[in-house]
């Protein structure tokens, strides 16, 4: 039993270590930086398949992309910000939530504290990958995530230019600034119930406090929380819950289900069997 339990921990050691950057190009994957709260963020954008890709543009709260993003289109007022409706001070894994609707019940839209601790917690520099400009996130174990000035879709145009942030030039009075990234999270502003928070950051700054009208397009950026194991009242810890974990670390569906004996236990064995599908 102890030989089986320290396979089982250096397999995960390799899974976490491999976590720290894409290990192939099956996108998504759960990106671990070694932020103190175990958030891992997802190495791409909703709607994108690789990591400098802009991906799709959702207004705070909607789950579908749409040509026109303005208060006459939000789903969730009556045709102007002062009609905003309340679908929650925090959307994060609600049916509001676009990562959560979008991709699997793992990942979720960052809430405004995730966002925080991104940018306090990592080193950040403007770069350019692929082509794309945009910014590198390190955090603190050397894991990276890249995030593509991705801008913002407000009425029927996108901000910015999608070639050369670097030669970028404001763009009528569509774009507030050149070179820069917006990124929605889950939480609505405290102050202006038309406003959600966001990630906001271009070759000179980053903010993780900004704020938009919910009506914009945003890109969204997902997160996956570490979740506790769950042990029950006679000390015993559900299947369900370690594939839980595991799902985590390995920043991967887990597609195999555990087999119960008749005794309504599980096996080691077929623990091991859900981290071998993982790791091989």
């Amino acid at each position: 039993m102890k030989r089986i339990l320290i396979t089982i921990n250096m397999m995960l050691v390799a899974i976490v270590a491999n976590s720290q950057s894409c290990p192939d190009n099956n996108h998504p994957h759960a990106i671990d930086l070694g932020l103190p709260s175990g958030t891992k963020w997802a190495c791409c954008n909703v709607g994108a398949n690789s990591p400098e890709g802009y991906g799709s543009y959702y207004a705070w709260g909607e789950t579908k992309v749409k040509d026109v993003y303005d208060w006459n289109t939000y789903i969730h007022c009556d045709g102007s910000k002062e009609t905003c409706l309340n679908i929650g001070s925090d959307i994060e894994g609600s049916e509001y939530d676009v990562a959560h609707v979008q991709w699997d019940g793992s990942w979720m839209m960052p809430s405004q504290a995730q966002i925080l601790e991104l940018v306090s917690k990592c080193q950040y520099t403007w770069t350019r990958k692929n082509g794309v400009s945009g910014e590198l996130f390190k955090g603190p174990n050397g894991g990276t995530i890249f995030l593509p000035e991705a801008d913002f879709w407000r009425e029927n145009s996108r901000a910015g230019s999608a070639l050369d942030c670097d030669n970028d030039g404001l763009n009528k009075e569509t774009d507030e600034l050149p070179c820069t990234g917006y990124y929605w999270s889950s939480t609505q502003s405290s102050s202006k119930p038309d406003c959600a928070n966001c990630l906001f950051f271009s070759n000179t700054f980053v903010y993780g406090d900004s704020q938009n009208y919910r009506c914009t397009g945003l890109t969204v950026r997902p997160v996956m929380r570490r979740p506790p194991a769950d042990v029950n009242s006679d000390n015993i810890i559900d299947i369900s819950d370690i594939e839980a974990v595991i799902n985590v670390i390995a920043g991967t569906a887990v597609n195999s289900k555990a087999d119960v004996n008749a005794d309504g236990k599980t096996d080691i064995s077929d623990i091991v069997a859900i981290i071998n599908s993982i790791a091989r």
